[in-house]
This record gives C-alpha cells, structure tokens and sequence, in this order.
C-alpha cells in the first residue's frame, strides 16, 4: 500500500512539473511576441539559464543542510572511526553532478548559438525581470520557499494555513500575469492565435480551474474556525495578547461563544482532536 501510495505521489508530481514547465514555455513565448518578436529563440534560452541557476541553488542548499557530512562514522556502541575520506569523496560527487549540470546546459546554449547566433540574445532588462518573477512564482522547487515567506510576513489572514495559501496565490498570479501578456499580445498583434488560443487555455483557463481545487481545500480547513469571530483590539488587550493554548503573543485570534480566545490556528487544531472549548469543556457544535 506505501508503494502503490509513494508511486502515485510520484506520479503525480512529474505530471505537475510538466504542466509547469509548458506554461512556463508558453508565458514565455508571449513575452518574446511582446518584447523581442524578431528574436524567437530568447524565451527558450532564458528559460534554460533560469532552470540552471535554480538546479545550481537547490544542491547548494543540499549540500549545506545534508545532514550524514560527519567525520565521525559509528560502527558500534563502543568505537568512533574517523573516516574523512568517504565523506569529501561523497561532497565532491555531489558539486560533480552539479557541475556536469552546467556544463550540459552552456555546451546546449553554444550549439544553438553557433546556429542561430546567440549574439542576437539581447533579452531587455524588463523581459529578464518579468520572465524571472513568473519562473519562480511558476517553479515548484522555489514553490517549496514561499510558505515561509509568507510565514515571515506574518500576516493575520492566513492564520498558519501559509501551506494551503500558497498554491491559490501562486495559481491566481501566474493566470492573471499570462492574462494581461495575452491581451498585450493581441493588442499589438493579430497574427498569433494559435499561441493566444493555446496560452489561454493552458495559462489561463486550467490554471483557473486548478484553484478552485486547493481553494476548496483551504476553505475546508477554514470552515473549523469560520463561524467565530476576530477578537477586537480591546478584547486582545484585554487577555494580556497570549493565546491561553500555546502561549504566546497574539495580534490577531478568535472569540468562542464562551468568550474564550485562542489563535485561530491553535483552536482549529484542538478542535480536531475533540469539538469542546480547550478552557472551560463548552461544546462548541
């Protein structure tokens, strides 16, 4: 049953980062109709330079946080041996595949620049800008980030649910951006509809009904703690700001019928368990 489940899982995240990267293709196709029409090939290029740095960035991170770079090997209770040299031989075949990496990917940009003459590859700084934004709201590696970015921000409305938000967001920026590239592109252009009709499908239309999916997941999460109310300044002022269940600082919170306040997301969380105030035991369905 793992297996099975852990193939899925799999299976599911290649067909996602495929679905990723043709609407990546396809913004990016927009952008070149819209900044550089005569140079075609600019979107491929700048979207293998920008999968490049972010393959070089993610075994940067995993060459930091890896966790089994000891010097000390444990072969028993009683004996530590130092074993230096499997572990700077392991590091070194780690930068390898990431240095092989970037060789394959300039070795690509040479052979079709001999051809087509990279010197043409003259991406403005608006284009390198715009198309960087949307590759890494769009790319589920840098995806991964964002939740703690949203964390940091601490924002009230998202309520620890960062998890949940960041794939209704990412989804709704990424459509509104190839929406605004299409009309920018059917303005100054009639002759592209066979891009436009599929960019507005793909990078619009599925991406759209995508949300609707992770949005119905967010406000089932939601649902648990919908009925009760933001606490008022005063009433927050009131408790000292300290959620009573972990204890800590509170700038935003819910109020229970029983006047009771918690963080929203430390209320959901016990009512999973039972559906009583974690105060006074007041049932709260």
């Amino acid at each position: 049953m793992n297996r099975e489940r852990r193939n899925s899982v799999e299976t599911y995240q290649r067909s996602e980062a495929m679905a990723s990267l043709i609407n990546q293709i396809m913004f990016f196709m927009l952008c070149d109709r819209w900044f550089c029409p005569e140079e075609k090939l600019t979107g491929l290029y700048a979207l293998l330079f920008y999968n490049v740095i972010c393959y070089l960035l993610m075994y940067t991170q995993r060459l930091v946080y890896l966790q089994d770079i000891t010097p000390i090997v444990f072969v028993s209770e009683h004996s530590n041996i130092r074993h230096l040299a499997m572990t700077a031989t392991k590091v070194m075949l780690e930068f390898t595949r990431a240095v092989t990496f970037v060789v394959t990917g300039v070795f690509m940009l040479l052979v079709f620049g001999l051809e087509q003459g990279l010197e043409h590859f003259n991406p403005t700084w608006y284009y390198i800008g715009i198309t960087a934004i949307y590759f890494t709201i769009t790319e589920r590696t840098c995806q991964e980030k964002i939740p703690s970015l949203l964390t940091y921000l601490n924002c009230d409305m998202f309520e620890s649910l960062e998890n949940l938000w960041t794939p209704v967001l990412v989804r709704l920026c990424s459509s509104i951006a190839s929406g605004l590239m299409i009309l920018l592109v059917f303005i100054c252009s009639h002759e592209n509809w066979i891009l436009l009709s599929a960019a507005s499908f793909i990078n619009v239309y599925m991406t759209i009904r995508d949300i609707d999916q992770h949005w119905q997941a967010l406000m089932k999460e939601k649902s648990s703690i919908h009925k009760f109310r933001f606490a008022s300044a005063q009433e927050l002022s009131d408790n000292d700001d300290v959620c009573a269940i972990c204890l800590q600082g509170m700038s935003s919170a819910r109020v229970t019928p029983c006047h009771h306040i918690f963080h929203g997301d430390c209320l959901r969380r016990c009512l999973r368990e039972r559906p009583t105030c974690p105060m006074c035991k007041y049932v709260l369905e």
